[in-house]
């Protein structure tokens, strides 16, 4: 289902001017925008220039947009958490017709050529979602790498050299090879085959090693090809270091994933998973009104009048509850109700927070000048429902607006 609508009010974009191509080459573009490349026309146009289209380090200010590359002073990058493991893992969270409406009006104020573009037989916004759902990964990963790596959602017009569409994640097209394997040419083999590549560094991580193959793991340290230290934070920071072990603050890499996957989420509204990924099992989590969700938390029960409800504990006489496979928690002050745990959330990493949640800044019980970001209700958002009585005063949490 449709959670999510873009946004009609957009802040003013400068557009990043591309290399002109030969009149020739223009006058193609049009006519290719509604189907991939042929086999031999691709493969014919493609070993010349595979070296270069096919590099998944392509971030050139040619290709990018300049909004791709700024970044909010209040939103902090940090190396070791770009996405939570919810938020990337959660492949329901846009579907066809939401991408469609996104191809056709992109943040940068224009349609890209994806919204009529096919390969195989198969519309750009089908095999996103395809790929998505195939393989347990949110499609907001796939448009960010797409343009990441080669501008498409930036691009109005078929890309040239056609490797930059036909062979954007790489797959069937190594870098600097001579010829291209065209069993994997089209955007859509190319989507299935990134969102198959994270999902196998998932399956990984979760394996006995608890790393992926390149030795990226949560809690693992290890060094970025930039030179930089990382402790990723999860399996989906460690799996997104597999695919591409480079920080490039500022630039391009983890860097450049975070900052557009931002960008792109704000402009849909995407806030993260509609319900915590471990449904009444931790502090913070969705318990719909029946408290005998969070009963494996002890002292645990359910804030009806939370949306979606949520799994607190009473921490006025005793500590919120701590467990190193489950997000922090914190003591939240709730004025005269007491305190209450809260989880403890990044504003600096995308789906820190459910559905109907923020990250804000929140007062500790019994410490009025501590405070820490955690998890709190959007204001407006719907309620849980339930039994009377059985819920939190919201009104009363003692937040700090920033």
């Amino acid at each position: 289902m449709t959670r999510f609508a873009p946004r009609h009010r957009l802040s003013s974009r400068s557009t990043v001017v591309r290399a002109v191509a030969p009149a020739a080459a223009r006058a193609g573009r049009r006519a290719a925008t509604r189907r991939s490349v042929g086999a031999a026309i691709a493969l014919a146009a493609v070993a010349p220039l595979v070296s270069t289209a096919c590099a998944k380090t392509a971030t050139e200010s040619t290709i990018l947009e300049a909004d791709d590359l700024k970044s909010s002073p209040d939103l902090p990058f940090d190396r070791n958490e770009i996405v939570a493991p919810g938020a990337f893992t959660d492949a329901q969270a846009l579907d066809v017709p939401t991408i469609q409406q996104f191809l056709e009006r992109t943040p940068y104020k224009t349609p890209t050529f994806l919204s009529t573009y096919q390969s195989n037989g198969i519309r750009a916004a089908d095999a996103i979602v395809n790929a998505a759902v195939a393989h347990g990964i949110n499609p907001l990963v796939i448009l960010v790498r797409a343009q990441m790596e080669q501008g498409l959602l930036g691009a109005q017009f078929y890309p040239f050299p056609p490797a930059r569409i036909e062979y954007v994640f790489n797959c069937g097209c190594p870098g600097g090879g001579v010829a291209c394997d065209a069993n994997l040419a089209g955007f859509d083999r190319q989507a299935d085959c990134l969102a198959r590549r994270l999902r196998a560094s998932l399956d990984e991580i979760a394996g006995p090693a608890q790393a992926t193959a390149g030795g990226w793991g949560p809690g693992k340290e290890a060094i970025s090809l930039d030179g930089f230290k990382v402790t990723p934070a999860d399996a989906s920071t460690a799996a997104l270091y597999q695919y591409e072990p480079i920080v490039g603050t500022g630039k391009r890499g983890n860097w450049l994933f975070w900052n557009i996957w931002q960008e792109y989420a704000a402009f849909i509204e995407y806030d993260g998973p509609v319900a915590s990924t471990s449904t009444g099992s931790w502090i913070g989590d969705a318990c719909a009104g029946d408290t005998n969700t969070c009963n494996g938390i002890p002292g645990g029960f359910c804030a009806t009048n939370f949306p979606g409800g949520m799994c607190t504990v009473d921490c006025a006489a005793n500590p919120c509850p701590i467990d190193p496979s489950h997000p922090d928690t914190f003591c939240a002050d709730f004025l005269e109700a007491g305190g209450f745990c809260l989880a403890v959330c990044n504003p600096g990493v995308p789906g820190s927070c459910h559905d109907g949640y923020e990250c804000k800044t929140v007062i500790q019980f019994g410490s009025p000048t501590s405070a820490r970001f955690a998890c709190v209700p959007k204001t407006g958002a719907p309620t849980g429902g339930g039994a009377p009585g059985s819920g939190l005063a919201r009104r009363s949490l003692r937040t700090i607006a920033r």
